[in-house]
Order: structure tokens, then sequence, then C-alpha cells
């Protein structure tokens, strides 16, 4: 039976072998045919060109738009303050467009900002002729501006020490959100840190709610009690907040995710 299948493939490798031994005896001896064929290869080798040109001005294209992106991106993104840090996350298309050192108002003072300022470290003052009028005392009828101050110790930080900040821009965003009671992100955003959320104490100045970095870094040579605007770490308290899911007095997490 092997030998009958054997003897079958080498009679049919045989008659392929004739069949293709006599088209190219038929077109050697009919110019016309073989003219057909070169025309026909030539067709197909100016059609390649064709579609290889129109692949080459797709690639042109692509690299045209990509150039007007990346030039459109250099003004946009998402900005956001990572609170405790002198640097911003070490993620592609995160870039730091300055770093300072957080204020706000003094803690028991009921007027003045409400929000917490991250200050730059290189400042650039008004002329001392700057020509503001005050309207009465000039020590009285003013806002005044403190630096932070840490209200609890976190690895490296100590009670007392100056609070870092870092202002940062996510390129690629269009979008940055502070999540409380989290440290993940919704699915196709990206994070950007996790931590401890933090406000005044309850018995202060009211301040918003920020997150801290959790592995935070502190203002050298800071370490001297002097107040200003205090961070201390939020808890829980069940009643109106529901338990569970929320447990209480435990601290809250938070994280900062950009899309």
């Amino acid at each position: 039976m092997k030998f009958l299948f054997h003897t079958v493939l080498v009679l049919i490798s045989i008659s392929v072998k004739r069949n293709v031994a006599e088209e190219k005896r038929l077109l050697l001896n009919d110019p016309e045919a073989l003219l057909t064929q070169i025309h026909a290869l030539q067709q197909e080798v100016q059609q390649q060109k064709s579609e290889n040109q129109v692949l080459r001005n797709d690639v042109d294209d692509l690299k045209r738009r990509f150039r007007a992106m990346e030039s459109e991106s250099g003004n946009q993104g998402s900005v956001f303050i990572r609170w405790g840090k002198h640097t911003c996350p070490s993620l592609s298309g995160t870039e730091q467009l300055y770093f300072g050192t957080a204020g706000g108002s003094f803690y028991t003072h009921s007027g003045g900002g409400a929000n917490t300022l991250c200050l730059p470290h290189h400042t650039e003052p008004l002329p001392d002729n700057f020509p503001v009028v005050f309207q009465g005392n000039r020590t009285d009828n003013v806002g005044y501006l403190y630096g932070g101050e840490y209200q609890f110790s976190l690895k490296d930080v100590v009670v007392q020490d100056d609070v870092p900040c870092s202002v940062c821009r996510a390129k690629m965003a269009t979008s940055t959100l502070m999540i409380p009671a989290k440290r993940s992100c919704p699915s196709g955003w990206t994070m950007q840190y996790t931590g401890l959320l933090t406000s005044e104490w309850h018995g202060g100045q009211m301040a918003e709610y920020l997150c801290v970095d959790e592995d935070p870094d502190f203002v050298e040579r800071s370490r001297v009690n002097e107040n200003g605007r205090l961070f201390y770490p939020v808890v829980t308290v069940c009643g109106t907040l529901p338990c569970p899911p929320y447990k209480s007095s435990t601290l809250v997490a938070c994280v900062v995710c950009s899309a």
C-alpha cells in the first residue's frame, strides 16, 4: 500500500514538471503571450508602487498629526497639587511646574483665606511703591498668610514639620480627581499618588480636605512650633456617615487620579 502511494506521488510530480516545462516552451515560442505576461508584471509592479506611495503618505500624515498633538499638549493637560512632597509622581506624562511649601490662614482666625496655597520657594514680590491704599490701620485691615505644619507623625515626618508641596501637570490628561476613602482609581484612570486625608483641627478655622502623600517629605530646618495652617489627619464619625461601609474613628485614605 505504501509503495503504491509513493508511486502515485512520483507520477503526479513528473506530470506537474512536464506541464511547467510545456508552459515555458509555449511562452518562448509565443512572443505575444510573453509580452502579455511582461505587461501584466509591469502593471503589478506599478500598482505596488502606487500602494507604497499611499502608505508613505499616510505615515507622513500621521507623523504631522502626532507632532501637532505634541505641540498642542505643551499648553494642555490637567494640573494638581501633590501635598507633602517636594516632587511630582515619577510617571510618564507627569511633569513638575514648581515646588514649594503649603500656606494658608492661621488655624484660630475666623477670617482670611479658606483655601490652602502651594507657595513657590522662588518668589517675585511686588515693588515697595506698589500703589495700594490701605483702609485704616495697615496691621489690622489685611489678611494674613502663614505656612503649614504637620500635626501628626508619619515615617520621616514629625509634628511641627513644615509641609512641602509640588504643583504637577498630567500632560495627556484632561481631568484630575481626589477621591476620599479610596486607594485605587476608576477603570481607565491613572493613579498619581495615594495618601492620607487631612483637614484643619475641628475646633479651629475651617479649611478644605487635602490628600497628603502617604510617604511625606518635610521642609528642612522647619521643626519649630509656629502653628499657622495646620494639617490634621481625618477620622470617621458614624451616624450620618453610614457604618458600614465606614468604621468609627478610623483614618481616611485618599487617592489622586488623572484621565
